[in-house]
C-alpha cells in the first residue's frame, strides 16, 4: 500500500497564542519531531492549511475555513491523484509518532481513527469524493461528526501522545522530560 503522509496543521492556535508548530521541545519544532516520525511511514509528506519550508503545501478544500476536515480533504483528493492508496494524517501538534502507527492502521478493512487522537488516521484515497459530498450536504464539520459519518473504527494503539494546546501542555511535557 502507498501511503500519503498528511500534516493537518492549518488551525490558528487561538489557546497556544501562537504557531504551535514552530513550539519548541527538547530545542526542536513540534513539526520536526512529527515529520521525523511520519517520514519513514509513508511515501511522501504533504502540509495541509499552511506553507512550511521543505514540505509540499495543499490549501483545504473545498475552501479555507472548513477546520481539520478541509485539510484532510485536501490531502484526500491530492493522494488520488498522485497515485496513494491513502492517507496517514496527523496533526502539527501531537508528538511522539510512533513508528509503527502506519502498520497498527493498514489492515486494510477501511478507515481507522486512533483512539482519543480523531485527527491520527489511516484513509482510503477512494474516500475523496464521500468527504467532498459530507462536506456540501452538512453543517457537522466536526470530525467526529466525519468518523460517524465514514464508518471509521476507532483503534487502540499501544502508544501514548501528547497534545500540545496550550502553552501549559508544552510546559508539562517539558517537565515531564520524555521524547
Amino acid at each position: 500500500m502507498t501511503i500519503l503522509g498528511a500534516i493537518i496543521a492549518g488551525g490558528r492556535a487561538r489557546r497556544f497564542g501562537s504557531d504551535k508548530a514552530l513550539a519548541l521541545y527538547n530545542d526542536r519544532p513540534l513539526i520536526d519531531i512529527v515529520i521525523e516520525g511520519l517520514s519513514p511511514q509513508v511515501g511522501a509528506i504533504v502540509i495541509c492549511g499552511r506553507a512550511f519550508p521543505g514540505l509540499r503545501s495543499v490549501e483545504d478544500r473545498p475552501i479555507a475555513g472548513l477546520g481539520p476536515l478541509g485539510g484532510l480533504c485536501a490531502a484526500l483528493h491530492f493522494a488520488e491523484a498522485n497515485g496513494y492508496d491513502a492517507v496517514l494524517s496527523v496533526a502539527a501538534d501531537v508528538i511522539p509518532i510512533p513508528p509503527l502507527l502506519a502498520a497498527w492502521l493498514s489492515d486494510g478493512s477501511g478507515p481507522k481513527v486512533v483512539k482519543g487522537q480523531h485527527l491520527i488516521g489511516l484513509w482510503p484515497s477512494l474516500m475523496a469524493n464521500a468527504l467532498d459530498r459530507h462536506l456540501a450536504t452538512t453543517t457537522d464539520r466536526s470530525l467526529r461528526g466525519w468518523i460517524a459519518a465514514s464508518g471509521a473504527t476507532s483503534v487502540m494503539v499501544p502508544a501514548s501522545f501528547s497534545n500540545i494546546n496550550t502553552p501549559e501542555d508544552l510546559a508539562y511535557l517539558h517537565s515531564r522530560g520524555t521524547d
